[in-house]
C-alpha cells in the first residue's frame, strides 16, 4: 500500500513534489549529464488532470449540506457547526474525507476529546500532570467538547480488529504525526506515534538525536457512562478492501496514468525546443572559430574549388511527422484521463460516441453513489462515538444526497428526457428534477418557485408604451375628435 499511497500523495501534492523526486518519475536518458538532466527536468510541464478528476468526482454529493435528521439532539446539532474544533461544519469535514477516501481508497475518522483535569489550585487543564479529572459538570463548565480528526491512511502505522456483537472493531491502532513546537524565533520538528487501545491510549516520541521511540505520556480514555470497548476511530473505505488495512485505491491507475502524461509532456517539450532551436549545419567547408546565427546576419560560404564539394548551410531538426505523432500521443493519454475520471469531452473527430460516453458515466455514477452511502455510514459511527463523549443516546441520522450524475449534460438521457416530456410520460416538475440532476438546472432550482413564475408569466404583461426614437420620451397620442353632433331630421 505504500508505494500507491506515495503515489498519489505526490500526485496530489503537484508539479514541486513530482519534480523533486527526480529520477523515480522521469527517467534519465543513458549518458545525460547532470545539468541537461536537470534542465529537461525543470523545463517538463503538469497538467494536473489526476485532481480535476477526483475534484469532479469528489463534489458530486455536496451540492446539498450535509443534513441531521429531525431527532438529533441539540447539543449534536450545536457540535455539527464546528465539528472539529477549527471552524468546520459538518458538511465541509465530510467534504474533505470524501475527497481523501476517494484518492487513498481508504481514510479514517477520529473523535477525539481533550484529556481534561483539575490543578492542585482548583483551576481546570488539559493534559496530564494535574490532581485528579474533571467531572462532567466541571468539563461542561470548562468548555471541554469531543470533537473529530481526519486520519490519512498513510498515516496509520498499524491497525488490528477483533470482532464484538457480531461486528468487526478496533482494538489497536499507532497513529503517525509531526509535532511543530515554537522555539524562539525557529520551530522544531518532533516524531510522534500515538497508541490508542480501548480505554488507554499513549504517546511515543524520537527526539532528534535518537533513532528509537520512548513514551512519553499516557492516560485513559472514559467514553460514555462506562469505559468504551473499542477506539474511537471509523475507517472510511472506497477502495476494494485487501485487508484490515489495505485496499485497491479507486484511482490508483489515473494516477499511474498522471505519471505517463507528465513523461509525454517533457517528451513533447523537447522535441518542441529542438524544433524550435534547430542545430545549423555547415556543408563542404572547415570548422570557423565562431558563427552569428539569427535575424539580419548572413553566413557566406565562399566559392568552391574545382576539387571540393558544393558548400551549404542546412538545419537539423525533428521531421514534422514526429512532431504530431507526439502531440496526438499527448491528445490521447489526455482524453483516456478525462473518460476514465468522468470527464465530460469536447467532441470532435475520434471521440466515443454519446451512448458509449454515457455507460462509462452511469458506471461512475453507481460508484460514487455507493462511496457516498459508505461516507454516511461513516458519519453516522463517529456521531455515535461523539454521543458517547457526551453520554446521550445515539440518535443522529445524517442525509447525504445521492441525486446527482457523474457526467453533466449526457446527451443520452437528456434526449430520453425531453421526448418523455413531449409525450406526456412524466410530468413537468419530474423533467425539472431530471435537468438538475444533469446539471442543466441549478442546484437551487425550486420548483415551487418556477410554477409561481410561469403562473405570473401566463397572466400577461402590460402592452409596452411607444417611445420617440430620437429622444426616448412616450409618444403621446393625439387627442380623440369630438363626437360628430347629427342634426336631428325633422318629422
Amino acid at each position: 500500500m505504500e508505494r500507491a499511497w506515495t503515489l498519489i500523495g505526490d500526485v496530489l501534492a503537484g508539479a514541486a513534489a513530482i519534480r523533486a523526486a527526480g529520477v523515480k518519475y522521469l527517467p534519465r536518458f543513458e549518458g545525460e549529464p547532470d545539468g541537461e538532466y536537470e534542465r529537461r527536468k525543470a523545463a517538463a510541464p503538469w497538467r494536473p488532470e489526476f485532481e480535476d478528476a477526483l475534484r469532479a468526482l469528489a463534489s458530486k454529493p455536496f451540492s446539498e449540506d450535509v443534513g441531521l435528521s429531525e431527532g438529533t439532539s441539540p447539543r449534536i446539532k450545536e457540535l455539527a457547526e464546528d465539528i472539529d474544533g477549527c471552524g468546520h461544519n459538518l458538511t465541509q469535514f465530510a467534504a474533505e474525507s470524501f475527497s481523501l477516501g476517494i484518492a487513498k481508497g481508504l481514510h479514517g475518522i477520529f473523535v477525539d476529546y481533550p484529556d481534561m483535569h483539575r490543578r492542585a489550585d482548583g483551576s481546570a487543564a488539559e493534559g496530564m500532570g494535574a490532581s485528579r479529572p474533571l467531572t462532567i459538570a466541571e468539563e461542561r463548565a470548562a468548555g471541554a467538547r469531543p470533537y473529530w480528526l481526519q486520519i490519512d491512511a498513510s498515516d496509520i502505522v498499524a491497525l488490528y480488529t477483533t470482532w464484538q456483537g457480531g461486528r468487526e472493531v478496533i482494538q489497536h491502532v499507532r497513529i503517525r504525526e509531526c509535532a511543530v513546537d515554537q522555539a524562539g524565533f525557529g520551530e522544531t520538528k518532533t516524531e510522534r506515534v500515538r497508541v490508542y487501545e480501548p480505554g488507554r491510549w499513549a504517546v511515543w516520541e524520537k527526539a532528534p538525536d535518537e533513532h528509537d521511540y520512548r513514551e512519553v505520556s499516557s492516560g485513559v480514555i472514559a467514553r460514555g457512562p462506562k469505559r468504551a470497548s473499542s477506539v474511537p476511530l471509523h475507517l472510511f473505505r472506497t477502495g476494494r478492501r485487501l485487508g484490515v488495512l489495505r485496499v485497491k485505491p479507486p484511482l490508483e491507475e489515473l494516477a499511474g496514468m498522471q505519471i505517463e502524461l507528465y513523461q509525454a509532456l517533457s517528451r513533447q517539450e523537447e522535441v518542441l525546443t529542438f524544433a524550435g532551436s534547430p542545430m545549423l549545419k555547415g556543408k563542404g567547408m572547415a570548422p570557423a572559430p565562431t558563427v552569428e546565427i539569427g535575424p539580419k546576419r548572413i553566413l557566406w560560404t565562399g566559392e568552391a574549388g574545382a576539387d571540393q564539394a558544393p558548400r551549404d548551410f542546412d538545419y537539423i531538426q525533428p521531421a514534422a511527422e514526429n512532431i504530431a505523432e507526439i502531440r496526438n500521443h499527448v491528445a490521447a493519454i489526455t482524453e483516456a484521463m478525462r473518460r476514465l475520471g468522468m470527464q465530460p469531452l469536447t467532441p470532435g473527430s475520434g471521440a466515443p460516441t454519446a451512448t458509449a460516453t454515457s455507460v462509462e458515466a452511469a458506471k461512475a455514477h453507481s460508484a460514487v453513489q455507493q462511496w457516498a452511502l459508505a461516507l454516511k455510514d461513516a458519519l453516522e459511527q463517529a456521531l455515535v462515538f461523539t454521543s458517547e463523549w457526551l453520554g446521550e443516546e445515539k440518535t443522529a441520522e445524517v442525509t447525504v444526497s445521492t441525486d446527482f450524475s457523474a457526467l453533466p449534460f449526457a446527451q443520452a438521457p437528456l434526449q430520453a428526457l425531453r421526448d418523455a416530456r413531449a409525450d406526456r410520460d412524466i410530468s413537468q416538475r419530474t423533467y425539472w428534477a431530471g435537468l438538475r440532476r444533469f446539471d442543466v438546472l441549478p442546484s437551487e432550482f425550486n420548483a415551487d418557485d418556477e410554477v409561481a413564475l410561469l403562473a405570473e408569466e401566463q397572466r400577461g404583461l402590460e402592452p409596452e408604451e411607444e417611445i420617440d426614437p430620437r429622444t426616448g420620451e412616450p409618444l403621446v397620442p393625439p387627442p380623440a375628435p369630438p363626437p360628430r353632433r347629427v342634426p336631428p331630421q325633422a318629422a
